[in-house]
């Protein structure tokens, strides 16, 4: 990672270099107005200000000359936002040569910016921190700092590449050590975005890593693709040179068997004016390669064995210098210690107020804990009452509509079987069987489904079928008993494609129709309709009945509350088929409402995807 970091430092130099020039013009400006300046007042100092900013590429001794000015002057004067400043310039100037002073000015100007609600300059100081500990491998802060820098970019009318550096270190932070798919689309993403913002400082460092990752994956003629697009462009810049990108491309040519072409980026590398760890370590893999493709396996097991040691080697001087970072870093936090020490004891009353605040939290977080328990009890007591309702309810239906019926049924096959009936007297009996064993059947079907559906839950199993064809099926059966009470039904759902449980559909359709059956008085019309709203598929089923009372109504699809209600011919019902059909409707996505005006009608309506 320390020769990734070094890369991208190059690669920043690069696009700095066109800066130096157009720098110089400003510089001498700056300086003729400061000679021309005697007083020490605020001009003074923006100006020291400035003109260490000017060198900060171009000579840093001169840089931290006119910042420390620009701070002395700053507190003579008792200016806090020119003293922030010079300790942000200050902690640029550091940033690259001592991580450890850059970090105490960049604390200092976060402190006094904070102070004065500067919120611009704290972005700034946000996102040299992020740098800071990026570069001494500190990824936790890295990760902190990006996103305050993210959070802040919201604000800011163009912050467009701000937040994309923000994420490539966030992502650096991350994937550290991670050379799997993940990372690598994570750096294919990071690249298109910055080919987008028309060229990022890190375009390039990003290129190498896809192409890197590539390598790793057994990717080779991928890896190439993006490793010759950062060759290119370094060759353009003959200051600048990657020796990484020159191994990198050796090593694809040798997973590829291309000996020739893995030669020459190999005498590329070696010539390079710096050889870096990174490139050391791919050259030796990939001398273990071609020693491998051409037979040698003795050598390319002596080029492996070289590989590992070099690499033991770069992780024992990362460790050394990772002791020192932690070295400096205790250091450092020893004397935040001091200081925060001497303010220990102006702070001691707040803690005392402080403690007081806990202590009368945690009695209102008590209080809070005891009426929560309690509406939670209540709420207890409620389902319980609700659910011993429904119990009463269900014994009500088993004992009443279904024990009267089933007791007239044995009378009259007891009278019928001891022959004392007439023709005419019989045939209506068995007529009046068959409706209340219909009636009964419909009612036991629904009361086991309900049933189920509260041991077992809802677990529908959609499926796309026509609901037209679907819908017939259902009425088809429904005609006798429409015809047997002279009314009129008209099933005119058109042909849609929707996607439900079947079985619940046909139930919900069935139990829908029948009850406007039985509400219906004779030369009554029943009609089904449908009609295609946004995605859901709305059916309707319209009957020119008895309607309900606006008590009636409250209580429809509510077990517990529903009230027994006669049908036109004395049909009985319970309600249980209008609470399925609502639980099988929503547990389909769908919805299920209603109208009703009483002696005029009532229509049902229940949505379905499509």
């Amino acid at each position: 990672m320390k020769n990734y970091r070094k890369s991208i430092l190059c690669i920043l130099c690069c696009f700095l270099n066109v800066i130096l020039t157009a720098q110089t013009y400003r510089i001498d400006s700056l300086n003729q107005v400061l000679a021309s300046c005697t007083s020490n007042c605020l001009e003074k100092a923006v100006l020291l200000q400035e003109l260490s900013h000017e060198f900060l590429i171009a000579d840093s001794a001169k840089c931290r000359i006119y910042a420390l000015q620009a701070l002395e002057l700053a507190q003579n004067i008792g200016s806090k936002q020119m003293e922030g400043a010079a300790h942000k310039v200050l902690g640029d100037c550091y940033l690259n040569k001592n991580p450890y002073f850059a970090h105490a000015h960049y604390k200092e100007a976060e402190r006094l910016f904070l102070k004065l609600d500067d919120r611009e300059y704290l972005f700034r100081v946000y996102h040299n921190f992020m740098l800071l500990f990026y570069m001494i491998d500190d990824m936790k802060n890295t990760t902190f700092y990006a996103n305050k820098v993210l959070e802040m970019v919201a604000e800011r009318e163009n912050g467009e590449y701000e937040a994309f550096a923000a994420e490539f270190f966030i992502g650096m932070a991350r994937f550290k050590d991670n050379e799997g798919q993940e990372a690598l689309d994570y750096y294919l993403s990071m690249y298109r975005k910055a080919i987008r913002l028309n060229g990022s400082y890190y375009t390039q460092y990003i290129a190498w890593y896809c192409g890197k990752l590539y390598i790793l994956q057994n990717r080779p003629r991928e890896a190439l693709q993006y490793l010759h697009l950062i060759r290119k462009f370094f060759e353009s810049d003959k200051a600048n040179i990657m020796p990484e990108n020159y191994a990198s491309c050796a090593e694809a040519y040798a997973m590829l068997n291309q000996i020739d072409s893995a030669e020459y980026y190999i005498k590329k590398t070696l010539n390079a004016p710096i050889l870096t760890d990174e490139a050391r370590l791919i050259l030796q893999r990939t001398h273990s390669l071609l020693e491998s493709g051409k037979g040698d396996y003795r050598a390319a097991l002596e080029s492996y064995k070289k590989y590992h040691h070099l690499s033991d080697s770069i992780v024992r001087a990362g460790k050394t210098a990772e002791t020192g970072r932690l070295k400096n870093w205790y250091e450092l936090e020893q004397k935040d210690a001091e200081n925060k020490h001497l303010q220990e004891e102006r702070q001691m009353h707040h803690k005392r107020i402080l403690n007081m605040t806990i202590a009368l939290i945690m009695i209102l977080a008590l209080l809070i804990l005891f009426v929560f328990y309690y509406r939670k009890t209540v709420e207890h007591n409620r389902e319980m009452k609700k659910l011993h309702t429904i119990k009463n309810k269900l014994f009500s239906v088993m004992a009443h509509d279904l024990r009267s019926p089933m007791g007239a049924l044995v009378t009259m096959l007891k009278l019928a079987n001891k022959k004392k009936l007439d023709t005419e007297t019989q045939a209506q009996l068995l007529q009046d069987i068959s409706n209340r064993v219909d009636n009964t059947f419909d009612l036991l079907d629904n009361l086991l489904r309900w049933v189920k559906s509260q041991m077992q839950g809802m677990i529908p199993a959609p499926v796309h079928f026509d609901v037209q064809e679907e819908s017939h099926t259902v009425t088809d059966t429904l005609q006798d008993v429409a015809v047997a009470k002279m009314i009129t039904l008209n099933n005119r759902i058109e042909k849609h494609q929707v996607y439900a449980d079947k079985d619940m559909f046909d139930v919900v359709v069935r139990n829908l129709t029948s009850n406007a059956i039985k509400y219906t008085s004779a030369n009554g019309t029943i009609t089904l309709a449908s009609e295609l709203v946004e995605k859901m598929l709305v059916v309707s089923v319209k009957d020119t009945g008895t309607g309900m009372s606006q008590s009636v109504q409250d209580k429809l699809f509510k077990l517990s509350e529903t009230q027994s209600q006669r049908g036109t011919n004395n049909e009985s019902g319970t309600g249980l088929g209008l609470v399925l059909c609502a639980e099988f409707v929503k547990a389909n996505g769908g919805n299920i409402w209603f109208s009703s005006v009483q002696n005029e009608g009532s229509t049902f309506f229940f949505s379905v995807p499509v």
